[in-house]
């Protein structure tokens, strides 16, 4: 499915506002290409993030789950996974949770 660039960016955007209330620091931008693959990860924190265009699938060991354009995804702290990218590549917005409550006052 086709998104506007001005449907991204509202995303993005709206996606970046709320991460502070959320307990999350700023989003970073990452893509991946076409089947790209990130090897195993282990999350040390709580890990959110956003598909902005494309498809992504995360692995975990207790599941599987495959995320689509304008969709959220979470990450708990402590878990190991590994993400791939579908056929056309995939661009995300990942923001990683504050270690300490006082950061967030």
């Amino acid at each position: 499915m086709y998104k506007s660039s001005f449907s991204i960016e509202f995303l993005a955007k709206k996606f970046g506002f709320s991460l502070f209330e959320r307990g999350f620091s700023n989003s970073i931008f990452k893509e991946l290409a076409p089947y790209e693959t990130i090897d195993i990860h282990e999350t040390h924190g709580a890990v959110l993030g956003l598909v902005l265009t494309g498809d992504l699938l995360i692995n975990m060991p207790d599941n599987m789950q495959i995320y689509c354009e304008s969709e959220e995804f979470f990450l708990p702290p402590n878990v190991f996974f590994q993400a791939t990218a579908g056929e056309n590549g995939a661009k995300l917005l990942i923001a990683h949770q504050f270690k300490h409550a006082s950061m967030i006052y």
